[in-house]
């Protein structure tokens, strides 16, 4: 399955400007798969000078790779005296819980899956209680996927705005048509709901639809209700 064979998400936030210098290393080790938005630290300033961070605006970077070469990069990062990438920050990685089944076929670069064949989704089963659940999908088609989770389950999701940061912008990732413009709906869900939620989602918006919907998931380790 695919996440035992080692899919992982990295994320990336560092100083304002500096995602495309880090998406263009990350390329150079054989990852492709980035989607880039942007955040604001709420770090006071003194602490940002003490850290060397200039400014509070961050470039955030939600990627996917296949777990040998995410762990080779990151090797590489902290191994090297003089850094090829000049960018301040934290880079973290997480194991997926579970992964649309194309998505994999294409970070793992299994190129023999038929046409036709179903597009399931690959699972680990971790027997976390809840999960973080990304849906990347093509934007304008927000709504209509939030909808479809909301009929498996989901009670709601925070939509973040982002794009595609590869290379192949605008043209093709391993033969699927990309588009640009991207949203991220993430929804926290319980172990229950979790498969339903994102197999109605894959069946309905996957990769091979207008939605072009990517679908993963990670566990939570512990989670605490507000208010």
């Amino acid at each position: 399955m695919a996440a035992k064979k080692g899919v992982k998400l990295f994320i990336s936030i560092v100083e304002r400007g500096q995602g495309k210098a880090l998406t263009r290393f990350f390329e150079a080790q054989g990852l492709t798969c980035h989607f880039q938005t942007v955040g604001h630290g709420t770090a006071s300033s003194d602490l940002l000078d003490l850290l060397g961070i200039g400014s509070p605006e961050r470039d955030i970077l939600i990627s996917l790779g296949e777990q040998g070469k995410v762990q080779k990069m990151m090797g590489l990062l902290e191994e090297e005296e003089e850094p090829e990438v000049r960018a301040k920050g934290i880079l973290f990685s997480m194991p997926l819980t579970a992964l649309n089944m194309l998505a994999a076929a294409v970070l793992m670069r299994d190129t023999q899956r038929q046409d036709g064949e179903e597009d399931a989704y690959m699972q680990n089963n971790r027997g976390e209680e809840h999960s973080l659940i990304l849906i990347v999908v093509n934007q304008g088609h927000t709504d209509e996927v939030m909808n479809t989770a909301r009929t498996a389950g989901a009670r709601g999701g925070t939509i973040i705005r982002s794009r595609w940061a590869g290379s192949e912008e605008s043209e093709t990732f391993y033969g699927i048509t990309l588009q640009a413009e991207k949203e991220i709906i993430a929804i926290v869900a319980g172990a229950e709901r979790r498969k339903l939620i994102m197999e109605t989602v894959n069946k309905r918006h996957g990769m091979n639809t207008p939605a072009g919907a990517m679908i993963c998931s990670v566990g939570i380790d512990e989670m605490q209700r507000l208010g």
